[in-house]
C-alpha cells in the first residue's frame, strides 16, 4: 500500500506533509460524500498538534470555502466552529465564521454586540470566544444553568438584548451578567436536568415521574456523565420521588420509552446500564470513535466484534465506509510494521482476516495474514511475542493450515513459549495426532525453566492436558510455583514487567477453575507440608488479598487441625485509618469519579491554562491565576482520591451479618414517642448518601449505633433535635 492511500491522519503521523497536502486538495474537488469528515478533522488535530498549525489552517480555510459554496449557511458554520477548534490561531477561520454568524443569525438585533463582547474577532480564545456564542444565542428565559465550580442551579430571568445582559435567580439572589461572564461561570442544561430540578424545581420532578420517564431518566445521565446504571437510578428515585411499590411498573415504562429514544442505549444486564449521546446515534457513529481511540491490536478486534455483534441484533449491516476505513487502517499498520516487526504486522493481519472470516472483504482487498505466515521461516520467533491468547489461537490455525505436513513439527516448538490456552491448543491437536510421547518429551525440557517457560509451566499445572503430562509430582509444582513467585518479588532487579506477568500468571495458575486443582493437591498432602505451604502463601502478599485468603481458607477446610488462634492481633475495622471499607458499586463510583478528573477536568484546565496564558501578560492576567488556581485543587482532589482507592477494601452482601449492626446493616429504627420509623444504612465513605439515608460508618452517629442488636434503644438526633429510637430491624444494605 502506497503513501498516497489509506486515511489523511496517517500521512500527518508520518509527516508526509507534501503527500496530505496533495490529496487534501484533490479530495476537496470530489464530492462531499466522499471525503471522511472525522479523517479530515483528526488530520487537521494532528498538524496543529505537530506545530504545523499553519498548514492546518490553510487546509481548514479550504475545506471551509469548499463547503460554503455547496452547503447552506447554518451547515458551514457548524464547521467553521469545528475547525476554528482544531486548527489553532487562523485570522482567515475567524472572519469566515464571523461572517457567518452574521448571516446565519441575521434577525437577532443583538448579534454585533455578542459577537464583539465573545471576542471572536481576535482578542480572546477560539474556544472561548464560541463558548460565549453557543450559550448566550440559545438562552431564553426560563433555561437552567449550573455553575462550572459548584453546580449550583439558575434560572434564567430576563434577557436584555440591548446590552446584552442577562439576569439570572438562583437560591441565593439574582445577579445580572454579561455575556462573558456568563459563559465563563454557567454551563446550559438540558429543561430536564435533574440538577436544576432537584434544587429550582423540586415539584416537576413529580410531574415527570408521571408524564415522561424518559425525559426525567435523560435528566439524571446528565449529572452522571452520561451512564448510569438501573441500580444507581432506582436508589436516586425510590422511595424519595416514587414508592418503593411502584417502582417495577414505572421501570418497565420508563425502560420502554428510552428503548424508543435514538439518543439512549440501554446494555447489559442486572442491573442494566443506561448510556446517552448528545447527538442521535447510528450504530456507525458509536463504533467509529471506539475505533479511532482503539491502540491495541486487542481493543481493535474487540470494536470490530462488538461492531458485528450490534449489527446482527440490530438487524442491520456493516456499512462498507466503516469497514473499508477499518481495512485501510490495518493495512496501513501490517505495511509499517512488516519489516522491522512480522510479529506486530502478524497480529494486525489477524484483525483483518476476522473481517474476510466474517465475508466482509470484496475479492480485491487484501487479506495479508497467509502471505505473512508463508514468508516467515522462523515460525517460533515469529509467534513467541504474541501474548493475547485470542490473537495466538487464530495464528496456529493459520499455520495449521499452511503447513499440512510439518505442524507437528512447529507445534513442539511453539509449545514452550505459548500462553496456557495456546499450550491446551496445541497439546490437544498433538494427542489427536498420535504425538503423546513427543509431547511429554517438551513438558520434562519445561520444568526446569520457569524463567523462561513460565507460561507452559502454569499450563503443566492447571490444564487439563498440562496436569495428565505433568512430569513431577503436583505438591513439588505447587511448592516451585510460590517459590519461584517469592523469588521473583524479592529480586530488586528484576524488570516490572517480568514481575506482573509473574504475578498475573501464577495467581491465575492457583485460583482456576475456583482453585479445584489446588484443593486437589492440598486434599492429598499431609498435614506437615500443608502448614508448611499457608505460612509460605501468608508470606506472599503479591497474591493479593483475596486470592491469597481463599488459599489459606482452602487450606484450613482441608486440614482444620491447622486451624489454631493467629497471633496477629485483630484490628477494629470501625477505627483502622489504613482501610476504607467499600461495596464493589460505590469502589466502581469513585473510581469514575478520578476517571471523570483524569480525562475532562484536567484536560479542560489545561486548556484553559493554555488559553488564559496566550493572552499576554501573566502578571495581570486574572483568568490565568484562576486557571492555576482551578489546577491546584484538582490535583490535591485527584491525589486524594487516589489515596482513598488504594485503602479500598471491597464488602459484599455474603459477608455481612445481620445479628447485630455493622458495617455493611441497614438499621430500622422506630421513634420511642412518636412511631416515626427511620433507616440507616451504614456503608463506606464512598457510598455515604444522607439524602437517602445512607450514612459513612466513621460517622459519630454510626458509631452510636455499633453493636446494637433488635429491640435495644438508642438517643439520636436525625434532624428533629434527639429522639429516643428503638432498633425495629437489622438487614442488609448491600445489593438492596
Amino acid at each position: 500500500m502506497g503513501n498516497s492511500q489509506g486515511p489523511l491522519a496517517e500521512l500527518a503521523r508520518r509527516a508526509e506533509y507534501k503527500a496530505l497536502e496533495d490529496r487534501w486538495l484533490a479530495l476537496m474537488d470530489q464530492p462531499a460524500q466522499q471525503r471522511d469528515r472525522g479523517d479530515l478533522l483528526e488530520t487537521l488535530e494532528l498538524l496543529t498538534k505537530y506545530n504545523k498549525g499553519e498548514l492546518a489552517a490553510t487546509l481548514g480555510w479550504s475545506w471551509l470555502a469548499t463547503e460554503k459554496e455547496v452547503t447552506k449557511p447554518v451547515e458551514a458554520l457548524a464547521l467553521g466552529r469545528e475547525l476554528l477548534l482544531r486548527c489553532g490561531e487562523s485570522a482567515e477561520l475567524r472572519q469566515d465564521a464571523l461572517g457567518l454568524y452574521r448571516e446565519v443569525y441575521a434577525d437577532r438585533p443583538e448579534i454585533d454586540k455578542l459577537i464583539e463582547a465573545s471576542g471572536l474577532g481576535g482578542e480572546k480564545s477560539p474556544r472561548r470566544a464560541l463558548r460565549t456564542l453557543e450559550i448566550c444565542l440559545n438562552l431564553k428565559p426560563g433555561d437552567f444553568l449550573l455553575s462550572r465550580m459548584d453546580e449550583r442551579a439558575a434560572e434564567v430571568v430576563t434577557v436584555d438584548a440591548d446590552g446584552p445582559k442577562y439576569t439570572i435567580r438562583h437560591k441565593r439572589a439574582e445577579e445580572t451578567l454579561d455575556p462573558d461572564t456568563l459563559a465563563l461561570k454557567y454551563d446550559l442544561v438540558e429543561p430536564s436536568d435533574f440538577r436544576a430540578l432537584a434544587q429550582l424545581h423540586p415539584g416537576r420532578i413529580a410531574e415527570l415521574l408521571a408524564s415522561d420517564p424518559a425525559a426525567l431518566v435523560v435528566g439524571l445521565l446528565h449529572g452522571h456523565h452520561g451512564k448510569l446504571d438501573s441500580d444507581e437510578l432506582k436508589h436516586i428515585l425510590s422511595p424519595r420521588y416514587l414508592p418503593a411499590e411502584k417502582w417495577s411498573s414505572w421501570w418497565s415504562k420508563a425502560r420502554a420509552a428510552l428503548n424508543r429514544s435514538p439518543n439512549v442505549v440501554i446494555e447489559g444486564r442486572n442491573p442494566v446500564m443506561i448510556i446517552y449521546h448528545h447527538t442521535e446515534q447510528t450504530l456507525d457513529d458509536e463504533i467509529r470513535p471506539q475505533w479511532a481511540e482503539a491502540d491495541t491490536p486487542a481493543k481493535r478486534l474487540a470494536v470490530l466484534d462488538t461492531y458485528l455483534r450490534e449489527a446482527k441484533a440490530r438487524g442491520t449491516t456493516p456499512t462498507p465506509e466503516l469497514i473499508g476505513r477499518m481495512h485501510r487502517d490495518l493495512l496501513t499498520r501490517v505495511d509499517a510494521a512488516r519489516k522491522g516487526s512480522p510479529p506486530e504486522a502478524l497480529v494486525e493481519a489477524l484483525v483483518i482476516d476476522r473481517l474476510a472470516t466474517a465475508n466482509l472483504l470484496g475479492p480485491n482487498q487484501a487479506d495479508p495474514v497467509r502471505q505473512i505466515v508463508r514468508e516467515n521461516q522462523d515460525l517460533p520467533a515469529l509467534l513467541r511475542p504474541i501474548e493475547d491468547a485470542r490473537f495466538y489461537l487464530m495464528a496456529i490455525a493459520h499455520v495449521r493450515e499452511l503447513h499440512p505436513d510439518r505442524w507437528p513439527d512447529i507445534y513442539l516448538e511453539l509449545l514452550p513459549h505459548a500462553p496456557v490456552d495456546g499450550c491446551e491448543a496445541i497439546a490437544e491437536a498433538l494427542t489427536a495426532a498420535g504425538q503423546t510421547d513427543r509431547l511429554r518429551a517438551v513438558a520434562e525440557r519445561i520444568v526446569p525453566d520457569f524463567t523462561g517457560y513460565l507460561g507452559a509451566v502454569c499450563w503443566l499445572w492447571r490444564g487439563k492436558l498440562g496436569a495428565a503430562i505433568l512430569p513431577i509430582p503436583a505438591r513439588e509444582m505447587l511448592l516451585r510455583l510460590l517459590e519461584h513467585l517469592g523469588r521473583v518479588t524479592r529480586d530488586d532487579y528484576v524488570e516490572a514487567k517480568v514481575l506482573r506477568d509473574t504475578r498475573t500468571m501464577i495467581r491465575a495458575a492457583l485460583s482456576a477453575a475456583n482453585y479445584s486443582r489446588f484443593r486437589q493437591v492440598i486434599q492429598e498432602m499431609e498435614s506437615g507440608l500443608a502448614s508448611t505451604i499457608r505460612t509460605t502463601i501468608d508470606r506472599l502478599d503479591v497474591l493479593g488479598h483475596v486470592v491469597r485468603g481463599n488459599l489459606v481458607k482452602i487450606i484450613h477446610e482441608t486440614h482444620p487441625e491447622l486451624d489454631t488462634p493467629r497471633t496477629r492481633q485483630p484490628v477494629d475495622p470501625w477505627t483502622d485509618d489504613s482501610v476504607i471499607y467499600c461495596t464493589q458499586k460505590g469502589f466502581d463510583r469513585r473510581q469514575e469519579e478520578v476517571n471523570h478528573l483524569t480525562r475532562v477536568k484536567i484536560p479542560e484546565n489545561a486548556r484553559a491554562i493554555g488559553e488564559a496564558a496566550s493572552h499576554g501578560d501573566l502578571s495581570e492576567n486574572s483568568e490565568y491565576k484562576f486557571a492555576l488556581e482551578e489546577r491546584d485543587l484538582l490535583q490535591a482532589r485527584l491525589m486524594k482520591m487516589h489515596n482513598e482507592l488504594s485503602m479500598a477494601r471491597l464488602i459484599s452482601a455474603g459477608s455481612v451479618s445481620s445479628d447485630e449492626v455493622n458495617i455493611g446493616t441497614r438499621v430500622t429504627l422506630v421513634d420511642v414517642d412518636g412511631g416515626e420509623r427511620r433507616e440507616v444504612s451504614i456503608l463506606g465513605p464512598f457510598e455515604a448518601d444522607m439524602d437517602r439515608g445512607i450514612y459513612n460508618y466513621r460517622a459519630p452517629l454510626c458509631g452510636r449505633l455499633r453493636g446494637l442488636r433488635v429491640s435495644d434503644t438508642v438517643r439520636l438526633d436525625l434532624g428533629a433535635g434527639e429522639r429516643d429510637y428503638r432498633v425495629e430491624a437489622i438487614g442488609n444494605a448491600i445489593g438492596k
